[in-house]
């Protein structure tokens, strides 16, 4: 078997694996990314389908969390944010979320109440859990919100606004990781906006600035074993066009799932504890759709946020905030739906529909005009987040060396790519206490 060796090997190019190989090699390390697909970025990808560029995954960015990260390994990063970004759908009335991102829920609320008395009442149970203590992780989101109303309108305000950070519904998050979340959303980012080449352009300017540092980065290159010596994590093997390369290195990140990392160093070596909270890891499901038209369906360059349709919870025309995104003259849209529900079984067929159903409803022309490029209910590996929020596994695993990042490992209050970056930021923070560049 062919052999080489790095200070550290990444399995997985998503984005907690280039986050962690950037910060590494700008820190030293010699580094190897490998990716068992033909190209880098995972559910952080952009493919080309008939001319349109589609994502496999990430839509939106922020300046405060994948900004910096770019800004701080030399990676270029423009992100495009239109004037009325979000659009809320509230009974049947479009309002506008204050452009300082700051100020949401109350605004949103006050639309979405029957009365100030129960805006009121919600509001201050809201200020007392985010400035004194959080609800216990043991209710739902949605019990606790059901002391203070049942207001549909409120209800399906913040079912809008989990499905498009979390892809889980209300009933289904811990309402303490709720307010964890809003208590560093400062940090994450609150205003979101688009790469104008698609959630592929931040893994590829990382690829990148990998490659510019010294790291490499192998694709259709599947890792086939992680090495494991005198206890701790000693490499992988990877296969390399048809051929296994033994890489030796200090320590091992494996993007691939926690699920994936356990297999590839092998069950045997990880205590019953640690395979049983692997064992409950859940994806979180979700269902995205394209379409092109030829005519403006969606007039506003706002993402619209339904609160109140049967799975929709928003939509938008990428092409424009994006016009590279499509082929000249045509315009690209994308929806996003959850599902009944984030566990299976699911009835693919019986989500679709109830999609299309929320789409004519909600775009005038939309069955006349528009053409479906793609549909895909992304779930299990591939769903919208590798693990509900809320319900994250730790980046150092218990093997010394073996460390997994990605949106399942980010720390509680971190969700989606943002806890993905933050998870690789761990690692590296960790590596670069315990071991030194060759």
């Amino acid at each position: 078997m062919k052999q080489a060796k790095f200070d550290v090997v990444v399995i997985g190019s998503g984005v907690g694996g280039t986050t962690s190989a950037a910060l590494l090699c700008k820190a030293g390390y010699r580094t190897l990314v490998v990716e068992k697909l033909p190209f880098p970025g995972g559910r952080c990808a952009t493919l080309d389908y008939h001319g349109f560029k589609l994502n496999t995954g990430l839509n939106t960015v922020t300046d405060e969390c994948h900004g910096a990260l770019c800004r701080e390994v030399g990676a270029p990063f423009e992100m495009r944010v239109t004037d009325d970004q979000w659009v809320y759908r509230i009974k049947g009335r479009d309002y506008p979320q204050p452009k300082s991102g700051k100020g949401v829920l109350k605004t949103m609320i006050g639309h979405a109440a029957s009365s100030q008395a129960e805006a009121d009442r919600l509001m201050r149970a809201i200020k007392t859990c985010l400035a004194w203590a959080p609800p216990s992780y043991s209710m739902s989101l949605d019990e606790w919100l059901r002391q203070y109303t049942d207001n549909p309108a409120i209800l399906g305000m913040f079912q809008n606004y989990l499905a498009a950070a979390g892809a889980i519904r209300n009933s289904e998050l811990p309402a303490g990781e709720y307010f964890r979340m809003m208590n560093q959303i400062d940090a994450s980012g609150r205003i979101w906006g688009y790469l104008p080449g698609g959630g592929g352009q931040l893994t590829g300017a990382l690829v990148d600035a990998i490659k510019r540092m010294g790291g490499e980065v192998w694709t259709s290159s599947p890792a086939v074993r992680i090495a494991v010596k005198g206890e701790a994590a000693a490499g992988a093997v990877v296969r390399k066009q048809g051929e296994d390369i033994e890489i030796a290195a200090q320590a091992v990140v494996c993007n691939a799932g926690v699920a994936r990392t356990v297999a590839l160093a092998g069950r045997d070596l990880f205590p019953s504890g640690y395979l049983k909270d692997v064992a409950a890891v859940k994806g979180a499901p979700q269902t995205i759709i394209y379409f092109t038209h030829d005519r403006p369906l969606i007039e506003a360059d706002s993402v619209i946020c339904l609160t109140e349709a049967r799975r929709v919870f928003m939509y938008s025309t990428n092409t424009n905030a994006c016009p590279e995104r499509a082929p000249r003259g045509k315009h690209l849209s994308g929806a996003a739906a959850y599902l009944e529900s984030s566990l299976p079984p699911f009835d693919l067929k019986r989500e679709v529909e109830m999609v299309l159903a929320d789409l004519r409803d909600s775009i005038p022309g939309f069955d006349k005009y528009a053409r479906i490029l793609t549909i895909r209910v992304n779930r299990g590996e591939w769903g919208l987040m590798k693990t509900w929020p809320g319900h994250t596994m730790p980046v150092k695993t218990p093997i010394p060396g073996l460390y997994t990042v990605g949106d399942d490992c980010g720390p509680l209050g971190w969700w989606c790519s943002p806890a993905a970056v933050q998870s690789g930021r761990q690692a590296v923070e960790d590596i670069v206490r315990r071991y030194r560049p060759a």
